[in-house]
């Protein structure tokens, strides 16, 4: 049989860990993921090659490890490419990772994306998704939302024609 103060020790720690696991989220400042820059690094008949390369900030004290990197990828809010990168990258503590983010899609949806843009040769672009960072704090999941501008000109040439004969 089981002593009363041992089950009372039991209780008393499952509470402070069920406590503590709801304030692991405000121990650990959320890491940022910041777009450094986008390229067209590969075309062919298929489809293309878009290299994202992302900055990974850890702005706590302490180190983490990304665990896995979902994204979704959008070309003037067309879906283009979504996928997960689950190859651990650890980031010390108050640095930055920069890692490039290959984003594969077909050529159907870039013409499809392409279709909404006038003639310019800019596009906006949002990626979005979560991080799961591993740290002494444990596992947490972070989302996140970025947006910017991309420069097509090498994809010009796939451009719909413009109204005219």
């Amino acid at each position: 049989m089981v002593a009363p103060s041992s089950i009372k020790s039991i209780a008393v720690l499952l509470a402070v860990m069920f406590l503590l696991s709801g304030c692991l989220s405000r121990m650990i400042t959320r890491p940022t993921v910041a777009i450094q820059s986008v390229q067209v690094t590969g075309l062919n008949p298929a489809g293309a090659t878009l290299t994202f390369l992302v900055d990974l900030e850890n702005p706590n004290g302490f180190g983490v490890t990304v665990k896995a990197f979902s994204y979704s990828v959008y070309l003037s809010d067309h879906l283009l490419a979504q996928g997960e990168m689950r190859e651990p990258v650890s980031i010390k503590g108050r640095s930055v990772a920069s890692i490039p983010l290959p984003l594969k899609t077909d050529l159907q949806e870039i013409v499809t994306g392409l279709k909404s843009l006038n003639s310019s040769d800019m596009a906006d672009y949002r990626i979005e998704g979560s991080l799961k960072i591993r740290s002494f704090f444990g596992r947490l999941e972070f989302p996140y939302n970025r947006t910017g501008t991309i420069y097509l000109r090498p994809l010009r040439f796939l451009r719909p024609p413009s109204g005219g004969a």
